[in-house]
Protein backbone atom coordinates (compact mmCIF):
# COMPACT_ATOMS: atom_id res chain seq x y z
CA UNK A 1 0.00 0.00 0.00
CA UNK A 2 1.17 3.51 -1.03
CA UNK A 3 1.06 6.38 1.52
CA UNK A 4 1.70 9.87 0.88
CA UNK A 5 3.58 12.93 2.56
CA UNK A 6 4.07 16.42 1.02
CA UNK A 7 4.46 19.92 1.91
CA UNK A 8 3.96 22.84 -0.24
CA UNK A 9 6.93 21.89 -2.14
CA UNK A 10 7.58 18.28 -2.47
CA UNK A 11 5.45 15.37 -2.30
CA UNK A 12 6.55 11.99 -1.30
CA UNK A 13 5.32 8.25 -1.73
CA UNK A 14 6.42 5.51 0.61
CA UNK A 15 5.27 1.95 -0.17
CA UNK A 16 4.28 0.21 3.09
CA UNK A 17 6.05 -3.52 2.26
CA UNK A 18 9.33 -2.40 3.05
CA UNK A 19 9.04 1.22 3.82
CA UNK A 20 10.63 1.85 0.35
CA UNK A 21 10.48 5.49 -0.74
CA UNK A 22 8.63 5.30 -4.42
CA UNK A 23 8.72 9.03 -5.48
CA UNK A 24 9.50 12.41 -4.46
CA UNK A 25 8.54 14.96 -6.92
CA UNK A 26 9.07 19.03 -6.79
CA UNK A 27 5.86 20.12 -6.95
CA UNK A 28 6.54 23.75 -8.27
CA UNK A 29 8.38 21.96 -11.39
CA UNK A 30 6.87 18.52 -11.50
CA UNK A 31 10.23 17.06 -11.66
CA UNK A 32 10.89 13.26 -10.20
CA UNK A 33 13.68 12.51 -8.13
CA UNK A 34 13.37 8.61 -7.30
CA UNK A 35 13.86 6.11 -9.35
CA UNK A 36 11.14 4.28 -10.79
CA UNK A 37 10.98 0.70 -11.04
CA UNK A 38 11.76 -1.23 -14.22
CA UNK A 39 11.55 -5.01 -13.09
CA UNK A 40 13.88 -6.11 -15.80
CA UNK A 41 16.34 -3.74 -14.03
CA UNK A 42 16.44 -4.23 -10.31
CA UNK A 43 12.77 -4.25 -8.28
CA UNK A 44 13.56 -1.78 -5.26
CA UNK A 45 13.93 2.00 -4.82
CA UNK A 46 15.17 2.74 -1.73
CA UNK A 47 15.45 -0.64 0.70
CA UNK A 48 16.15 0.28 4.54
CA UNK A 49 18.68 -1.78 6.06
CA UNK A 50 18.78 -3.35 8.79
CA UNK A 51 19.50 -5.11 11.31
CA UNK A 52 22.81 -6.17 8.21
CA UNK A 53 24.03 -4.78 5.16
CA UNK A 54 24.96 -6.95 1.92
CA UNK A 55 25.36 -10.64 2.06
CA UNK A 56 26.23 -12.25 5.07
CA UNK A 57 28.80 -14.55 5.73
CA UNK A 58 27.58 -18.41 5.04
CA UNK A 59 24.20 -16.54 5.22
CA UNK A 60 23.98 -16.84 9.03
CA UNK A 61 24.92 -14.90 11.99
CA UNK A 62 25.67 -17.03 15.38
CA UNK A 63 24.21 -16.19 18.63
CA UNK A 64 25.07 -17.56 22.40
CA UNK A 65 25.76 -20.63 20.82
CA UNK A 66 22.67 -21.09 18.21
CA UNK A 67 22.55 -20.07 14.78
CA UNK A 68 20.65 -17.33 13.07
CA UNK A 69 19.56 -17.61 9.05
CA UNK A 70 19.62 -13.86 7.42
CA UNK A 71 19.16 -12.12 4.43
CA UNK A 72 20.87 -9.66 2.15
CA UNK A 73 20.14 -6.13 3.50
CA UNK A 74 18.59 -7.20 6.63
CA UNK A 75 14.54 -7.98 7.83
CA UNK A 76 12.77 -4.99 6.64
CA UNK A 77 13.13 -4.97 3.06
CA UNK A 78 10.23 -6.79 1.52
CA UNK A 79 8.67 -7.03 4.90
CA UNK A 80 4.69 -6.53 5.03
CA UNK A 81 4.75 -6.96 8.81
CA UNK A 82 5.46 -2.95 9.42
CA UNK A 83 3.40 -0.94 11.59
CA UNK A 84 1.97 2.51 9.71
CA UNK A 85 1.54 5.83 11.54
CA UNK A 86 0.69 9.13 9.82
CA UNK A 87 1.92 11.51 12.31
CA UNK A 88 1.13 14.59 9.97
CA UNK A 89 0.48 15.63 6.22
CA UNK A 90 4.07 16.20 6.27
CA UNK A 91 5.27 12.98 7.96
CA UNK A 92 4.82 9.21 8.64
CA UNK A 93 6.31 6.48 10.34
CA UNK A 94 6.92 2.41 10.15
CA UNK A 95 7.60 0.69 12.87
CA UNK A 96 8.69 -3.23 13.22
CA UNK A 97 9.23 -4.53 16.53
CA UNK A 98 10.34 -8.00 17.55
CA UNK A 99 7.84 -11.49 17.45
CA UNK A 100 8.02 -15.00 17.03
CA UNK A 101 8.93 -14.73 13.37
CA UNK A 102 11.83 -11.88 13.64
CA UNK A 103 13.78 -13.98 16.62
CA UNK A 104 14.07 -16.61 14.07
CA UNK A 105 16.16 -14.48 12.52
CA UNK A 106 17.55 -12.11 14.46
CA UNK A 107 17.76 -12.98 18.48
CA UNK A 108 17.06 -9.40 20.05
CA UNK A 109 13.98 -7.84 21.53
CA UNK A 110 13.83 -4.69 19.35
CA UNK A 111 11.45 -1.82 17.96
CA UNK A 112 12.62 -0.43 14.84
CA UNK A 113 10.78 2.71 13.32
CA UNK A 114 12.00 4.54 10.05
CA UNK A 115 10.42 8.35 10.15
CA UNK A 116 9.75 10.14 6.89
CA UNK A 117 9.22 14.09 6.97
CA UNK A 118 9.46 16.76 4.93
CA UNK A 119 10.57 20.37 5.96
CA UNK A 120 11.24 22.73 3.30
CA UNK A 121 12.31 21.58 -0.01
CA UNK A 122 13.97 18.45 2.22
CA UNK A 123 13.10 14.66 2.80
CA UNK A 124 14.14 13.48 6.36
CA UNK A 125 14.72 9.88 7.25
CA UNK A 126 14.93 8.82 10.49
CA UNK A 127 15.95 5.66 12.16
CA UNK A 128 14.91 4.94 15.67
CA UNK A 129 16.45 1.65 17.06
CA UNK A 130 15.79 0.77 20.51
CA UNK A 131 17.38 -2.40 22.42
CA UNK A 132 13.96 -3.53 24.72
CA UNK A 133 16.26 -6.74 25.74
CA UNK A 134 18.57 -7.37 29.10
CA UNK A 135 21.60 -7.91 26.61
CA UNK A 136 23.37 -5.60 24.54
CA UNK A 137 22.07 -6.01 20.81
CA UNK A 138 24.49 -6.10 17.42
CA UNK A 139 23.32 -4.46 14.49
CA UNK A 140 24.27 -2.45 11.47
CA UNK A 141 22.03 -0.15 9.29
CA UNK A 142 22.01 2.44 6.25
CA UNK A 143 19.94 3.77 3.40
CA UNK A 144 20.00 2.32 -0.55
CA UNK A 145 17.76 5.22 -2.16
CA UNK A 146 17.79 5.06 -6.17
CA UNK A 147 17.73 8.64 -7.48
CA UNK A 148 16.61 9.21 -10.87
CA UNK A 149 19.26 10.16 -13.64
CA UNK A 150 17.45 11.10 -16.43
CA UNK A 151 18.87 9.84 -19.81
CA UNK A 152 17.83 10.35 -23.64
CA UNK A 153 18.83 10.71 -26.88
CA UNK A 154 20.38 14.27 -25.76
CA UNK A 155 21.42 13.05 -22.02
CA UNK A 156 23.92 10.47 -21.23
CA UNK A 157 25.20 8.51 -17.84
CA UNK A 158 28.15 10.79 -18.04
CA UNK A 159 26.64 14.16 -18.52
CA UNK A 160 25.72 13.36 -14.35
CA UNK A 161 28.61 13.80 -11.55
CA UNK A 162 28.57 12.93 -7.58
CA UNK A 163 30.23 16.11 -5.96
CA UNK A 164 32.80 15.67 -2.53
CA UNK A 165 33.24 18.28 -0.30
CA UNK A 166 36.89 17.08 -0.43
CA UNK A 167 39.65 17.44 -2.99
CA UNK A 168 41.63 13.64 -2.57
CA UNK A 169 41.29 10.87 -4.40
CA UNK A 170 39.12 7.98 -2.63
CA UNK A 171 40.36 4.57 -1.97
CA UNK A 172 37.14 1.98 -2.78
CA UNK A 173 36.40 -1.62 -0.79
CA UNK A 174 35.94 -4.16 -3.35
CA UNK A 175 33.26 -7.28 -2.83
CA UNK A 176 34.57 -10.45 -3.97
CA UNK A 177 32.65 -13.16 -5.96
CA UNK A 178 30.62 -13.98 -2.86
CA UNK A 179 29.52 -10.31 -2.47
CA UNK A 180 31.93 -10.40 0.75
CA UNK A 181 34.13 -7.79 0.98
CA UNK A 182 37.74 -8.87 -0.33
CA UNK A 183 41.00 -6.74 1.01
CA UNK A 184 41.27 -5.40 -2.10
CA UNK A 185 40.85 -1.50 -2.85
CA UNK A 186 41.23 0.44 -5.91
CA UNK A 187 41.63 4.25 -6.13
CA UNK A 188 38.65 6.22 -7.37
CA UNK A 189 39.79 9.41 -8.99
CA UNK A 190 37.88 12.69 -7.88
CA UNK A 191 38.71 15.44 -10.26
CA UNK A 192 37.36 18.57 -9.05
CA UNK A 193 35.68 17.34 -5.98
CA UNK A 194 33.57 15.23 -8.97
CA UNK A 195 33.12 11.55 -9.55
CA UNK A 196 32.12 11.95 -13.38
CA UNK A 197 29.03 8.68 -13.41
CA UNK A 198 29.15 5.99 -16.79
CA UNK A 199 28.09 2.70 -18.33
CA UNK A 200 30.49 1.23 -16.84
CA UNK A 201 31.51 2.32 -13.44
CA UNK A 202 29.94 -0.16 -11.44
CA UNK A 203 30.87 -3.08 -13.62
CA UNK A 204 32.25 -4.70 -10.42
CA UNK A 205 29.64 -3.24 -8.46
CA UNK A 206 29.55 -0.73 -5.93
CA UNK A 207 31.85 1.26 -4.85
CA UNK A 208 32.23 1.50 -1.08
CA UNK A 209 34.80 4.09 0.88
CA UNK A 210 34.88 3.56 4.42
CA UNK A 211 35.93 5.39 7.48
CA UNK A 212 34.37 8.42 5.57
CA UNK A 213 35.80 11.96 6.75
CA UNK A 214 32.76 13.62 5.03
CA UNK A 215 28.95 13.67 5.68
CA UNK A 216 27.43 14.99 2.47
CA UNK A 217 27.41 14.84 -1.53
CA UNK A 218 25.57 16.00 -4.38
CA UNK A 219 24.40 14.70 -7.50
CA UNK A 220 24.29 17.00 -10.30
CA UNK A 221 24.22 17.55 -13.84
CA UNK A 222 27.80 18.49 -15.14
CA UNK A 223 27.17 21.94 -16.12
CA UNK A 224 24.51 22.45 -13.55
CA UNK A 225 25.73 23.55 -10.05
CA UNK A 226 22.81 22.63 -8.29
CA UNK A 227 21.31 19.36 -7.64
CA UNK A 228 20.45 16.69 -4.92
CA UNK A 229 22.65 16.71 -1.96
CA UNK A 230 22.16 14.10 0.54
CA UNK A 231 23.52 14.31 3.90
CA UNK A 232 24.27 11.72 6.53
CA UNK A 233 25.90 13.19 9.52
CA UNK A 234 27.26 10.13 12.00
CA UNK A 235 27.46 7.59 9.49
CA UNK A 236 31.19 6.28 8.85
CA UNK A 237 30.52 4.35 5.65
CA UNK A 238 29.28 5.24 2.20
CA UNK A 239 28.17 3.22 -1.04
CA UNK A 240 27.66 4.43 -4.34
CA UNK A 241 25.77 1.75 -6.81
CA UNK A 242 23.95 1.39 -10.00
CA UNK A 243 23.16 -1.67 -12.42
CA UNK A 244 25.94 -1.17 -15.27
CA UNK A 245 24.09 1.47 -18.01
CA UNK A 246 20.81 2.22 -15.80
CA UNK A 247 19.41 5.27 -15.57
CA UNK A 248 19.86 5.78 -11.41
CA UNK A 249 22.38 6.02 -8.93
CA UNK A 250 22.43 4.79 -5.59
CA UNK A 251 23.70 6.72 -2.67
CA UNK A 252 24.16 4.21 0.45
CA UNK A 253 25.03 5.93 3.57
CA UNK A 254 25.84 2.92 5.98
CA UNK A 255 26.13 2.58 9.79
CA UNK A 256 28.52 -1.18 9.18
CA UNK A 257 29.37 -2.62 6.28
CA UNK A 258 28.91 -6.01 4.20
CA UNK A 259 30.55 -9.06 6.37
CA UNK A 260 34.18 -9.51 5.02
CA UNK A 261 35.30 -12.86 3.85
CA UNK A 262 37.47 -13.44 7.08
CA UNK A 263 34.43 -11.72 9.15
CA UNK A 264 33.66 -13.80 12.20
CA UNK A 265 29.67 -15.33 12.58
CA UNK A 266 29.52 -14.04 15.84
CA UNK A 267 27.01 -11.44 16.50
CA UNK A 268 29.14 -9.57 19.46
CA UNK A 269 32.32 -9.81 16.79
CA UNK A 270 30.74 -8.16 13.89
CA UNK A 271 34.06 -5.79 13.02
CA UNK A 272 31.61 -2.87 11.68
CA UNK A 273 28.36 -3.76 14.22
CA UNK A 274 27.04 -1.01 16.78
CA UNK A 275 26.54 -2.41 19.86
CA UNK A 276 22.96 -0.55 21.76
CA UNK A 277 23.21 -1.33 26.02
CA UNK A 278 20.00 -2.36 27.11
CA UNK A 279 17.04 -0.64 27.38
CA UNK A 280 18.52 1.85 25.43
CA UNK A 281 17.45 3.99 22.23
CA UNK A 282 19.99 4.88 18.65
CA UNK A 283 18.80 7.17 15.95
CA UNK A 284 20.23 8.86 13.21
CA UNK A 285 19.07 10.24 9.61
CA UNK A 286 19.62 10.81 6.37
CA UNK A 287 18.27 13.77 4.55
CA UNK A 288 17.87 14.40 0.90
CA UNK A 289 17.92 17.99 -0.28
CA UNK A 290 16.33 19.37 -3.28
CA UNK A 291 18.33 22.48 -4.06
CA UNK A 292 16.51 25.06 -5.67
Amino acid sequence: MLHTIENEHLKCTIESNGAEIRSLIDKNKGKEYIWQIDESVWGSSSPVLFPAIGNIKDGKQLFEGKEFAMTKHGIIRNNDQLIFKQLSRSSCAFTLNSSEKTLEKYPFDFSFTVEYSIIGNKLKMDYHIENNGTVPMYFACGGHTAYACPIDENVKLSDYVIEFPIKNNLKSRKLGPTGLLSNEEKEISIENRSLQLSDTLFNEDALIFSNIDFDWVRLRKVNEAKGVIVRFTGYPNLAIWSKPSADYVCIEPWLGLPDSEEEALALPKKSTYKSLDPNSKFSISITTEIEK
